[in-house]
Formats: C-alpha cells, structure tokens, sequence
C-alpha cells in the first residue's frame, strides 16, 4: 500500500467522526452544558420569588401613606385651634385685668376727688349761708357720720351765728391711702381760715390752721359719700 492509499483512508475515517458530532442533537449539549455548570444561570429566578414573597408578607403603603396623610392637616388645625384659644383665652384675660385695674384707678381718683371736695365743703361756711351749708354737707354725707352731723349741726349753727364767725379754706391737699371700687380712705389736709367778731374787734387778722383728717368714704350709686369725718371742731362740739 502507498503513502497516498494511506492518507486516503486516514481522511476516510476521520469524516465520520465529525458527522457523528454533527448528528449529536441540541438537546444532547443543553443538558451537557447544564451538568457542567459552566453557565447556570437561571438561579436568579428563586431569589426574584423570594424578594416578592418577603415583599408581599410587609404592610402595603397606600393606604397607611393615604391615612397619614389625612391626619396630618387635622393635627394641625386641631393645635392651631388650641394655640388660637390659648391666645384669645390670654388676650382676654389681660383685657379683663385691664379693665378691672382701669375700673379701680377711676374709682379711687373719683374718691380723692370727692374727699377733697367734702374738706373744702365742710371747711367752707359763714353766718349769712349756714342752713344751705348744713344742707349741702348733710347730702354729701353717709352712715353715721351722717347722723353725728345731723345731731351737732344745729349747735355748730348757734356758734357761727352768734360769734358771727366765719371760714374758707387757702389750701386742700388730698391722698388715697386705702380703697377699691366701692370704699375708700382719703387723707386729707386743709388748711384753713377762720376768723369771729373777737377776733375782728381785736383788729387781728383770720387765723389760718391746718387741719389733717381721714376721711372715709363709701359709694352709693354713682357718687361717694363720706361716712367718717373726724373734724376737730366737731369732737370739741361733742364733748
């Protein structure tokens, strides 16, 4: 046999080897591949079922999302609403103190106003006008000290009438010590002038006194009326 019979049939058998590769079906190298492990990939397919079964086992957002979202503007209306009462319940409340502070600093201007008015009143007197003079001092007067005056009244008449004598007052100063809306206690000090027909005989001047008092006064209705007045011609009077 030659060399070229011999490559021949060398070449012979070799064709059918690789027309038996050839013939080795599809499905053959899929499960060769498969048990090789060279490119086994389809193991991303549990871990997808996985994160879903996790992910359905967890709450869903929409409505919890939709709930928190509701609750949100009613809590805060619900602390604006608060904080706006607070506020008004505040604003009233310092209106209320307010008022009432501005209430008793009227009353007690209104009741110094009427102790000094009283002083002068009752400091201001002479023979020619001594029935209006009771009169006016009976109307500005209250409780007992309305009725001490009315007893001593007509005495203190008898004397001005009979020493013909006379006062006014050069000076009237007068202080709130104590009160509130309906009482109160006024220091006042009057300095006075008096004279009589033995001190006009006398050719001397009036004498000016001073004369210091508390005087306490009461409100009845829309005015204030004194219901203490311890005056020291009165006391005199009296003993």
């Amino acid at each position: 046999m030659s060399t070229d019979d011999v490559g021949a049939e060398n070449q012979d058998s070799d064709a059918p080897k690789e027309d038996a590769k050839a013939d080795v079906p599809a499905e053959d190298k899929t499960v060769e591949i498969g048990k090789s492990g060279d490119a086994a990939a389809p193991k991303s397919e549990p871990k997808q079922t996985d994160t879903l079964a996790k992910g359905a086992a967890q709450p869903g957002p929409p409505n919890g999302g939709r709930e928190r979202g509701t609750m949100v503007p009613i809590v805060a209306a619900f602390v604006a609403g608060v904080l706006l009462v607070a506020a008004v319940t505040a604003v009233i409340v310092f209106y209320r103190q307010a008022s009432n502070r501005g209430d008793q600093l009227d009353a007690h201007a209104a009741a110094t106003t009427a102790a000094c008015e009283y002083g002068k009143l009752i400091s201001t007197y002479d023979p020619q006008t001594i029935d209006g003079y009771l009169k006016k001092v009976d109307a500005a007067s209250a409780g007992e000290w309305k009725d001490q005056f009315a007893k001593l009244g007509q005495d203190l008449k008898g004397v001005v009438v009979d020493a013909k004598a006379s006062s006014s007052t050069y000076d009237m100063q007068c202080g709130l010590q104590s009160g509130d809306t309906e009482s109160a206690k006024v220091l006042v000090v009057i300095g006075q002038t008096t004279t009589n027909v033995n001190i006009a005989a006398a050719n001397k001047p009036p004498s000016k006194v001073e004369l210091v008092v508390v005087a306490g006064l009461q409100k009845v209705g829309d005015k204030w009326l004194v219901d203490k007045f311890d005056l020291p011609i009165l006391k005199q009077m009296g003993n």
